[in-house]
């Protein structure tokens, strides 16, 4: 008998998996924006995520109001997903947030960002990239999504469920761009109702892949540039991804306006009242 996800979550692996974070990779991730970490979780857990990770993209769960849609295409738009995204799945199955694999993030992320882990809050997201037809998500800052008037203290911490080749659509990193200012994006398409954004004029001759076996993790600060490419292989691409901040600061002096982000603000509401 196929358990249910709530059955699923009562399944959960119990051994700890400990982890430990170097000077010299506090360093890198200052240095460059992004540390590749060999491995975060246990066999026995990673396993459990995937049946997890399956379920919940199988039954489309939408953990919070509207949590599932495709990154690249128009939102509740027909047809077959390219690259869909469930968003806070630990805000309905809470047994996510005692995996060994959000602990280690938020240990690693505490030190890898100068605070304590205490003051970190975090929140994941679960994207899927099929096998053939999993497109590319285009250069990006995570921060370019959030709201200018405060100011960040974020990274993420980004977990293949497969092996993440060049082939599957790994993640490419600008490195050091992370020491810039937060650019001009707008979204795929210049459809405001597609969730990804794009920048423009990223030389990418500058970016690096970073391929990340099953169980590892990438962690990238929130304003570096990056982008993953398409899944060529014939297997699907699974990650789970946390993202790790401290609460917002409101800014003293307002940042130039974000249109994109408006834009994208009006085309969620506009779903919002079609739903």
């Amino acid at each position: 008998m196929t358990s249910t996800l709530d059955e699923l979550m009562t399944q959960r692996p119990q051994a700890d998996f400990p982890v430990l974070i170097t000077d010299a990779q506090i360093a890198e991730f200052r240095e460059r924006g992004f540390i590749r970490i060999d491995r975060i979780t246990s066999d026995n857990e990673l396993v459990w995520l995937g049946e997890v990770y399956d379920r919940l993209f199988e039954e489309r769960v939408q953990s919070v109001p509207g949590g599932y849609f495709d990154l690249t295409r128009p939102y509740d738009s027909a047809g077959e997903d390219h690259q869909p995204q469930i968003i806070m799945p630990e805000a309905r199955y809470r047994e996510l947030r005692k995996t060994a694999f959000y602990r280690n993030g938020r240990f690693i992320a505490a030190h890898l960002l100068g605070v304590e882990s205490t003051n970190l809050r975090g929140w994941g997201h679960m994207i899927r990239k099929p096998a053939i037809t999993g497109g590319p998500l285009p250069w990006h800052q995570d921060e370019a999504y959030w709201d200018p008037a405060f100011d960040y203290v974020a990274l993420g911490c980004w977990m293949p469920l497969d092996p993440a080749t060049v082939e599957s659509g790994c993640m490419s990193f600008i490195p050091g761009s992370h020491r810039g200012d937060v650019r001009k994006h707008r979204h795929l398409g210049d459809d405001p109702a597609v969730h990804a954004l794009v920048v423009e004029d990223v030389d990418t001759s500058a970016g690096v892949p970073v391929p990340v076996e099953a169980g590892g993790a990438v962690f990238h600060h929130c304003r570096i540039l990056h982008c993953s490419g398409s899944n060529r292989s014939s297997r699907v691409r699974r990650a789970y991804a946390n993202e790790w901040q401290l609460d917002p600061v409101r800014r003293e002096t307002a940042l130039p306006d974000r249109p994109w982000i408006d834009e994208g603000k009006r085309a969620w509401e506009n779903r919002a009242i079609k739903n």
